[in-house]
């Protein structure tokens, strides 16, 4: 059972549910298109939810459930092959798989023959109703023979990839809707995939999904190119509209921020930071900005930029091991994701949602594009975007000369103010002549600078000392940079710095005292 051809496939126009609302099979982005309309114009249908007797398995049963890897489809005519994943414990999603070959259509349907079952469960107990919970695609990374994982598609619109040389940390999401509101938010899901299997010699995989929800559908196209140190996606997605959303958040990022710069670990763990990104990272017609995350005592969403944005993303800036001291984690080796658009989206506004978290397995980041919704959404909504995966910074040529703001450390004394030490370094600032004057750009909300001091250090460094007195109890807002007579020197450094830390109440078994 290695190839597609000993999978148990058969053709769409057979498959009974894959066809029951058409006519034609879907082989390109133009018939999954046509299949979105289509479907926008009927009443939403709840999915079909997965077996009580699966959601009831625990974690560790759950996880003895493996999918065995010589079943792949496509594993030995194909540069990608593809993996399932099965439903159970919190993968409650069911989705629909097809393969796309010689432009035909054909349904995989679930068999457990394809697993594994290694605990109480049995491949006997799994209902006839079962579906597949998600898909893997997997692959060699140029100049590495080691066969890896590369991109997974699992639970709601939820999708995450990697470079060669990461390992997988941030998620995007296909889209998410009212996040960020006062009512509850609605997760859209990809109920169906057809994967297009690429020629022998390809570099380039296609994979189609359709997206329901109450309020739309969607088709999207993902075009993956695996790197050895980038991985990029190309999205292309048109949206249809049942009803017309409150909020709706464009090429969603979701990540995980606990402890780290501006916030000290709590006693019980070693570690001296964790998290899947350490900033979120703007570049509009303003320049660039680096947004360092943080967790607030309350869900905090953060208007970042209402200019048209050119990129934006979650990064791991700092990969070194020393810095997170995590080998089980490995947070040094978690991808940073670059958002660039590809089309004109509608007008609005970037968002950063930051939110509570119990501990270091919930994801509680959230960076998204947010349209104005004052005016109904068009139907037939285009929305393409190029999303890169890498390791560290952007490398980016408008930017290379910029300083970047490295690090930053937040001390409180007893007298409520706040002193803050801002890091800068890089070439801009390394290439400057002893006498050039160099301008402190600052802006405050809910604070007043009380002192600057300004210190220029070995090796091209720089070191912004501030103290500030908050003007409320709300968490404020300080902006900061440098630049001489002519230009920017460094990007703006844009932070929502907590009047007092947010507290922890974590469980032993999330920390880690060694």
């Amino acid at each position: 059972m290695a190839g597609a051809d000993q999978q148990r496939l058969i053709p769409a126009a057979l498959a009974g549910e894959a066809s029951s609302l058409r006519s034609f099979s879907i082989t390109s982005f133009e018939d999954l298109v046509a299949y979105a309309k289509l479907k926008a114009a009927r009443p939403y249908q709840p999915e079909q939810q997965v077996a009580e007797s699966l959601q009831r398995l625990s974690y560790d049963d759950y996880l003895k459930i493996h999918f065995k890897h010589d079943h792949a489809i496509w594993a030995k005519s194909s540069p990608f092959w593809i993996e399932m994943f099965h439903p159970g414990f919190v993968q409650k999603n069911q989705i629909l798989l097809n393969l796309v070959q010689n432009k035909r259509e054909f349904q995989v349907p679930f068999n457990p023959a394809n697993f594994e079952y290694n605990g109480d469960l049995t491949s006997s107990d799994v209902p006839e109703t079962t579906r597949y919970a998600g898909i893997r695609l997997a692959g060699r990374f140029p100049g590495n023979d080691d066969p890896q994982e590369i991109l997974t598609f699992l639970g709601s619109s939820y999708f995450r990839c990697r470079s060669a040389g990461g390992i997988y940390g941030s998620s995007n999401r296909g889209l998410a809707v009212n996040i960020g509101s006062n009512q509850p938010e609605e997760f859209p899901v990809f109920r169906e995939f057809w994967v297009v299997k690429p020629d022998a010699v390809s570099n380039r995989q296609i994979v189609y999904a359709y997206m329901d929800s109450p309020t739309l559908t969607g088709a999207y196209e993902f075009t993956l190119e695996h790197g050895r140190e980038t991985t990029t996606i190309d999205v292309r997605s048109i949206l249809y509209f049942r009803a017309q959303p409150e909020r709706l958040g464009i090429a969603p990022i979701t990540s995980m921020w606990m402890w780290g710069d501006g916030l000290i670990a709590p006693p019980v763990d070693l570690r001296p930071a964790v998290h899947d990104a350490d900033g979120l990272l703007v570049e509009s017609e303003e320049g660039w900005t680096w947004r360092p995350l943080c967790r607030q005592s309350y869900p905090s969403v953060s208007r970042i930029s209402n200019k048209e944005v050119r990129g934006f993303g979650l990064l791991q800036r700092n990969t070194e091991f020393e810095t997170y001291q995590d080998s089980f984690a490995q947070y040094h080796k978690r991808p940073s994701i670059w958002i660039e658009p590809k089309n004109q989206w509608p007008t609005g506004h970037l968002e950063l949602f930051e939110l509570t978290a119990a501990h270091e397995g919930i994801d509680n980041i959230g960076a998204y594009w947010v349209p104005d919704t004052t005016k109904p959404l068009p139907q037939g909504l285009p929305i393409s975007y190029r999303i890169s995966y890498f390791q560290g910074d952007l490398k980016s040529k408008c930017r290379e000369y910029l300083g970047v703001a490295d690090s930053f450390q937040v001390r409180r004394q007893s007298d409520s103010k706040v002193h803050l030490t801002i890091n800068f370094s890089g070439p801009s600032l390394a290439d400057l002549a002893q006498e050039t004057p160099v301008e402190i750009n600052l802006r405050t909300t809910r604070a007043e600078v009380m002192h600057r001091n300004l210190i220029r250090r070995p090796h091209g460094k720089w070191s912004l000392q501030l103290v500030l007195e908050p003007t409320s109890d709300a968490p404020f807002e300080i902006q900061a940079g440098l630049s001489d007579a002519s230009r920017k020197l460094t990007e703006t450094w844009s932070y929502l710095c907590p009047i007092t830390p947010p507290s922890y109440e974590f469980p032993q078994v999330y920390t880690r005292n060694e």
